[in-house]
């Protein structure tokens, strides 16, 4: 029996049947834009983001915006 892997066209991919498969969904939205991945019932979008600096949330949360400064 083959391996299932995922249909990709462009940033759009159909869900894998083998869980293990979706690193590639993962590596591809590290390295280009958000992916969509469809399923039966919708789809759902993986993007990337990197982390930020560590910090307290309530510093973040009260610091302010743009008009502040």
């Amino acid at each position: 029996m083959s391996k299932s892997t995922p249909m990709a066209r462009g940033n759009r991919w159909q869900y894998p049947e083998n869980g293990d498969e979706l690193h590639r969904v993962f590596t591809a939205a590290k390295k280009d834009t958000p992916q969509q991945v469809f399923d039966g019932e919708g789809v759902f979008t993986v993007s990337y983001a990197k982390r930020g600096t560590e910090g307290s949330a309530r510093e973040f949360l009260t610091a302010g915006g743009p008009d502040d400064q």
